[in-house]
């Protein structure tokens, strides 16, 4: 008989249980393929650029940068590109198709005889829960990064000119093990018996042998307390993947407190983004079940609706809530969006004064100051 599947419990693979449009997904990978923000994660996760500027590193991506490309073998490679570009969406055989990395890119880094080459490889876990360890997907990527390399970057037994690998997962929905958190993992050295007899020298060139695999988790925070993360990685992709704010209101922060260049890319990526909110972090579909309680939904009491039972809501049915409609939830109404405009002032007052929340929001003042009251009462 054969045995059951059995998948791994890997915490960091714990995204979520909600399903998530594919254009959600498109979406951000499309903001994650904008250089300017492509190198501060590569400026927090790669020990190559610890303490260089964005902008240094942006001038290194310029060559080599490669798009669409097939994560299979037998795939056919597509040509290179002199920018980042989102890659197609993965499927999960050859026998459905090709599957392909979400960004996949050369990069140079300074070294001590010059530069060397890195290749990185940039996903965004925006989807349901895997069933499987986002860690083990991961080191085949980079494996496979690793073997692509013969026959481009080497052949015969030239190993010595294999080059790095990074792959990076920036989780935008992980659980709390791995919230607001960074994890590495990478190949180290280890003695079982005795000691090595080399210099410090010697060691660092070993190093450069055997370090040649690197995976990243990157869990983000809720946009409602990552103004409270001591990583400045953290609280920059909170607030760029956060529904709390607009296209606009994310842009005018970027400017102001990260000097993020608002580039073509960037203004297209940022409007895709919102179009598609809804798939980041679910919190529109929560905020909603919020103000349907106090419209007297009544979910959960014995005549309320039942979500997720048989008999339950079926979100999206005929026989359903009706999100939008009269009878439903009424997201969007008067009161709702006023709660939901108090309630992002209460955040933004974290970090801005009134009068810049003000000119923000596009709101009186006298709103803003109302709020910051209300919070001093309470």
């Amino acid at each position: 008989m054969a045995e059951a599947p059995s998948f791994e419990a890997d915490v960091i693979d714990s995204i979520s249980d909600s399903p998530v449009d594919p254009r959600c997904d498109a979406a951000c990978k499309k903001v994650l393929s904008c250089k300017e923000f492509a190198a501060p994660i590569l400026k927090y996760v790669c020990t190559e650029y610890e303490g260089m500027e964005t902008s240094d590193i942006i001038s290194l991506m310029e060559d080599g940068v490669i798009s669409e490309i097939p994560l299979d073998p037998d795939a056919p490679q597509t040509k290179r590109t002199p920018v980042i570009e989102q890659s197609n969406s993965e499927s999960s055989t050859l026998k459905s198709g090709t599957r392909f990395f979400d960004i996949r890119f050369n990069v140079k880094a300074p070294s001590e005889d010059g530069y060397i080459q890195l290749i990185i490889n940039l996903e965004a876990q925006n989807a349901s829960r895997p069933g499987y360890s986002i860690l083990k997907r991961a080191l085949y990527y980079c494996s496979r990064m690793i073997s692509d390399q013969y026959g481009t970057v080497f052949t015969g037994s030239d190993y010595g000119k294999i080059r790095k690998v990074y792959s990076i997962w920036v989780c935008l929905h992980p659980n709390k093990a791995y919230t607001d958190t960074i994890a590495r993992f990478s190949v180290k050295k280890e003695i079982i018996h005795g000691k090595t007899r080399l210099t410090l020298e010697e060691e660092n060139k070993e190093r450069k042998n055997y370090d040649l695999i690197n995976m990243t988790i990157v869990g983000l925070k809720d946009f409602d307390s990552a103004a409270q993360s001591e990583h400045p990685l953290i609280r920059m992709l909170s607030l760029i993947f956060t529904q709390e704010l607009t296209a606009g209101q994310k842009k005018e922060l970027l400017e102001n407190d990260y000097n993020i260049q608002m580039t073509e890319n960037v203004e297209e990526a940022f409007e895709d983004m919102c179009d598609f909110s809804t798939g980041f972090y679910q919190d529109g579909l929560n905020k909603g079940v919020k103000q349907g309680r106090a419209e007297g939904i009544g979910i959960g009491r014995a005549e309320g609706i039942g979500i997720g039972r048989a008999e339950g809501i079926g979100i999206g049915r005929a026989e359903g809530i009706g999100i939008g409609r009269a009878e439903g939830i009424g997201i969007g109404r008067a009161e709702g969006k006023l709660e939901e405009q108090s309630n992002t002032i209460k955040k933004l007052l974290r970090q801005l004064d009134p009068s810049q929340i003000s000119s923000l929001l596009e709101i009186p003042l006298d709103e803003v100051e109302k709020v910051k009251r209300s919070i001093a009462q309470n």
